[in-house]
């Protein structure tokens, strides 16, 4: 592979595992609240 080719690799991983971390913290610090009519409507 080429450095250009890698390096655009690496910019992917670190945008789509660092989108998915950001969320996972995100989630944990401020879990979204259950709806209690929510677990009733179909």
């Amino acid at each position: 592979m080429s450095g250009d080719a890698i390096l655009m690799m690496l910019i992917a991983v670190v945008i789509v595992w660092g989108g998915l971390a950001a969320a996972i913290w995100r989630l944990t610090r401020h879990p979204e609240e259950q709806d209690p009519d929510a677990a009733h409507q179909h």
